[in-house]
C-alpha cells in the first residue's frame, strides 16, 4: 500500500490527497519519504489539519529542534489552527518518561506525525533516550502515526525489520539538480578562505559547522560580517544574538552576509533567500549533511547553489569503522549470551556508549541489562555506509556522496572537485608536460610514480597500466606508453659518447588531444 511518485515536482498534498487519508486506519504507521520544500508540514497544517477538524480530531505535531518548535507555533497560532494541531518535542516525552516514570498523555490525539523522524536514529549518536520516545509512539496502536522525513530509510528499515511493523509508504522523488557545483576539501583553514572570500567578494554563505567550539571561533574572528546560532543547551548560546536568530526564523532570510551555524538549524528552518548562493558543510553524518542543504529553499528552477563539503578520508573512514566496531562490541556480546555471563565478561564495567544499559524487571523487583536497539542499529548503518564508501577506494567518501547526488559525468565516473587535490593535479600535469616526449628508463619511472603517489595496502604502485588508471579516473589528459618495442638499441648517443641505456626499456608519455 502507498504510492511511488514518479514526478520530481509533484509536492506531497498532490500525492496524499483526501481520498488517500480517507483509507487509513488507526493503528496505521504511515511515511512519508520527500525530499525538502516538498509541502510535508503544509500537507499536516493544510489537508490534514482540515479533515481532523471535520471529525472532532486532534493532531500531535512532534519536532525535534526548538528553532522548529518557535517557527512552527507562530504559524500555528498565525493561522488560527491551534484548535486541532499541538506542537511538542520528542525530547518532551522522553524526559517525562526518562525522569518520573510516566508516559505522555496520547489519548486526546487521533493522528501522531513525527515531522523529520530521521531524528531518532540521527541523534541516537549521541542522545541514549531517543529509543524511549519512538518505542512510547509505536505502542500507540489506536492511533496513525505518521512518520515524514526526506532521510528516513534507515528508520523506515529499523520499523520494518527491527520493529517487525509494517508501513504504508508514500516516497516522492529526491533529485538535487539545485546544486550547481560539488566541492570538496580538506582542511579547516580552507573553512577560513570560504569565509575571507565571501566577505572580500560579498559572497552570502552559510557554514553549518557540527562542532559548535569550532563554528564559535570562526564567528569570533570575523564577527562584524556574520551571524551566529548554536543549541540552547552549548555553552556558546550565550554569543548568539536572540532577537537576530528570531528574526531570521519569522523572515525566513537573514541580514548579515554570513551565517555560521551548528546542526541545530538541520531540519524545520526555512531560508527562503536568492542572494545565498554558497553552502559549506563541515558535517560527519550523511543524513545530517542532507538536511542541512535543505535548509536553503530553492524558489525557481534557476536557482543553484555551490556547495562545499568537507571530506573525510579513507583513512579516516577506517578509524571509525573500527571505533564502531568496538562501540558494538559489548552490546554484540549482551546479544548472544545471557545477563550473567556479560557481567562475568563485564565485571563492573559500564558501557561508556549507553548501548548497553541497566533497566528494572519491575514485576520481579529486579534489574538486567538490555540493548539499545535503535543506537547498536545506528551503529550498524553507519558502518555498512562506510564499507560502501571505502568500496570505491580512493576519496571513497566523495565519490560516495557525489553519486548520491547525481554528480555522474558522461564516462560513469563521480564527477566533483577536490580544492587541495586540484592544486596537487596542476602540479603533475605540469610536471607530465615537462617530460612529454622524452625517454623514461627505470629511474625516471620510479620519480613519475612517486609524483603520481597510488598506492594499494600501503605500497606504491609502479606500473603504467596503474598510472594510466589514475589518469583516466582523475581526467588527467596525458598517457604513459610502456610497449614492449620501446627498447633503445644505439650504441652511441648524439654526442659520441655510448649509450648506457643500450638494450633498456623505456616508457614515453604522450598528451592526449582532449
Amino acid at each position: 500500500m502507498g504510492i511511488k511518485a514518479k514526478n520530481s515536482n509533484k509536492r506531497v498534498s498532490e500525492v496524499i490527497t483526501i481520498d488517500e487519508i480517507k483509507k487509513w486506519d488507526k493503528g496505521d504507521i504511515i511515511t512519508v519519504k520527500a525530499g525538502t520544500g516538498k509541502g510535508k508540514s503544509y500537507f499536516i497544517k493544510n489537508l490534514l489539519y482540515a479533515f481532523a477538524k471535520k471529525r472532532n480530531k486532534k493532531i500531535l505535531f512532534l519536532i525535534h529542534r526548538i528553532n522548529c518548535v518557535n517557527q512552527f507555533e507562530k504559524e500555528i497560532i498565525r493561522d488560527k489552527k491551534t484548535d486541532v494541531i499541538d506542537i511538542k518535542t520528542y525530547q518532551k516525552i522522553e524526559a517525562l518518561y526518562n525522569n518520573h516514570k510516566k508516559s505522555f498523555n496520547f489519548s486526546e490525539y487521533e493522528y501522531i506525525v513525527c515531522d523529520e523522524f530521521h531524528y531518532f536514529m540521527s541523534d541516537a549518536a549521541f542522545n541514549k533516550t531517543t529509543d524511549i520516545s519512538l518505542n512510547l509512539i509505536l505502542e500507540e496502536n489506536d492511533k496513525t502515526k505518521i512518520f515524514m522525513s526526506a532521510t528516513g530509510d534507515y528508520m523506515k528499515a529499523y520499523i520494518n525489520n527491527v520493529k517487525n511493523k509494517e508501513t504504508n509508504d508514500y516516497e516522492l522523488p529526491i533529485k538535487y539538480d539545485f546544486i550547481e557545483e560539488l566541492t570538496f576539501f580538506n582542511k579547516d583553514e580552507t573553512i577560513e578562505k570560504f569565509i575571507k572570500k565571501a566577505i572580500e567578494k560579498k559572497i552570502k554563505t552559510i557554514f553549518f559547522i557540527q562542532s559548535a567550539t569550532k563554528a564559535y571561533n570562526f564567528y569570533k574572528k570575523y564577527k562584524r560580517n556574520c551571524l551566529f546560532n548554536c543549541g540552547k543547551s552549548d555553552k556558546h548560546y550565550k554569543y548568539v544574538d536572540k532577537n537576530k536568530i528570531d528574526n531570521m526564523l519569522e523572515n525566513e532570510r537573514f541580514d548579515d552576509l554570513i551565517l555560521i551555524t551548528t546542526t541545530c538549524m538541520d531540519a524545520g528552518v526555512n531560508i527562503k533567500d536568492e542572494e545565498v548562493e554558497h553552502v559549506v558543510c563541515d558535517v560527519k553524518d550523511i543524513g545530517v549533511l542532507i538536511q542541512c542543504i535543505g535548509r536553503k529553499r530553492i524558489q525557481n528552477s534557476k536557482e543553484k547553489i555551490y556547495l562545499y563539503i568537507k571530506t573525510i578520508t579513507n583513512k579516516q573512514l577506517g578509524g571509525m569503522k573500527s571505533q564502531l566496531k568496538l562501540k558494538v562490541a559489548k552490546a554484540d556480546y549482551l546479544r548472544k549470551h545471557t545477563v550473567k555471563e556479560y557481567i562475568l565478561k563485564y565485571p563492573r564495567q559500564n558501557d561508556i556508549n549507553n548501548i548497553v544499559y541497566a533497566d528494572i524487571v519491575e514485576e520481579a523487583d529486579k534489574s538486567t541489562h538490555k540493548v539499545n536497539e535503535l543506537m547498536y542499529f545506528k551503529c550498524i548503518c553507519d558502518c555498512a555506509n562506510i564499507g560502501t564508501m571505502l568500496f570505491y577506494k580512493k576519496f571513497g567518501y566523495c565519490k560516495y556522496i557525489a553519486d548520491m547526488f547525481g554528480f555522474i559525468d558522461q564516462q560513469g565516473y563521480p564527477d566533483y572537485d577536490i580544492i587541495d587535490e586540484r592544486y596537487k593535479k596542476k602540479t603533475l600535469e605540469d610536471y607530465l608536460e615537462s617530460i612529454v616526449g622524452k625517454k623514461l628508463y627505470r629511474n625516471e619511472q620510479k620519480k613519475l610514480a612517486k609524483r603520481v603517489n597510488i598506492k594499494r595496502n600501503g605500497r606504491l604502485l609502479k606500473s603504467a597500466e596503474s598510472l594510466n588508471s589514475c589518469f583516466k579516473e582523475e581526467k588527467i589528459h596525458y598517457i604513459v606508453d610502456n610497449n614492449k618495442g620501446n627498447v633503445d638499441w644505439r650504441r652511441k648517443l648524439e654526442d659520441g659518447s655510448n649509450n648506457k641505456y643500450r638494450g633498456k626499456k623505456y616508457w614515453i608519455v604522450f598528451k592526449l588531444v582532449s
